[in-house]
C-alpha cells in the first residue's frame, strides 16, 4: 500500500496545489465580501420581519381589545337603552294611573257637587211648595170663613181649588 501512496503524492503537481489555494482564497474572499454582507442583510431582514410581526401582533391585540371594548360598550348601551325604555314605560304607566286617579277624583267631585246642587234645589223647591201650600191653605181657610159651606159645597170648593192649582204654582216641573 505504500507504493500506491507514493504514486499519488508524486502525481500531485503544483498546479493542483495552486488551484486548491486559489479556491480556498476565493472561498475566504467570497465569505468576506459576499456571504458576510448577505448574512448581515438577511439578519437585518429577519429582524425587520420579526419587528413587523411583533407590531402586527401588538396591533392585532389592540384591535381585539378595541373590539372587546366596543362589544362591552354596545352591551352597556343596549342595557342602558333597555333600562331607559323600562323607566319610560314605568313612568308612562305611573302617569296614566295618576291621570286615571285624578279623573276619578274629579268625577267624584263633580258628582258630589251635582248631588249637593240637586239637594239644595230640592230643598228650595220643597220650601217653595210648603209656602205655596200654606198660601193655599190660608186662601182656602179665608174662603171657608167667608161663608158657611155645606158638604156638597165643600166638595165642589175642593175640586175648584184643585183645578185652580197648576203644577207651576206647586213648583214642580211638568
Amino acid at each position: 500500500m505504500s507504493f500506491e501512496w507514493d504514486k499519488i503524492v508524486k502525481s500531485i503537481n503544483w498546479t493542483l496545489l495552486a488551484t486548491l489555494v486559489n479556491f480556498g482564497l476565493l472561498v475566504l474572499l467570497l465569505r468576506w465580501l459576499l456571504f458576510g454582507p448577505a448574512l448581515r442583510y438577511l439578519d437585518r431582514r429577519r429582524e425587520l420581519v420579526a419587528s413587523r410581526m411583533e407590531r402586527a401582533r401588538e396591533s392585532e391585540e389592540k384591535a381585539e381589545a378595541l373590539a372587546r371594548e366596543r362589544d362591552e360598550a354596545l352591551s352597556q348601551g343596549r342595557e342602558q337603552g333597555r333600562r331607559i325604555v323600562e323607566e319610560a314605560t314605568a313612568r308612562g304607566e305611573e302617569l296614566i294611573a295618576r291621570a286615571k286617579q285624578d279623573a276619578r277624583e274629579e268625577r267624584e267631585r263633580i258628582v258630589a257637587a251635582a248631588h249637593r246642587e240637586i239637594a239644595e234645589e230640592r230643598e228650595a223647591m220643597l220650601q217653595e211648595l210648603r209656602r205655596d201650600y200654606a198660601e193655599i191653605a190660608v186662601l182656602g181657610a179665608s174662603r171657608v170663613l167667608e161663608r158657611e159651606i155645606a158638604p156638597a159645597d165643600h166638595q165642589r170648593f175642593l175640586e175648584e181649588l184643585l183645578d185652580g192649582l197648576d203644577e207651576t204654582s206647586l213648583g214642580t216641573p211638568k
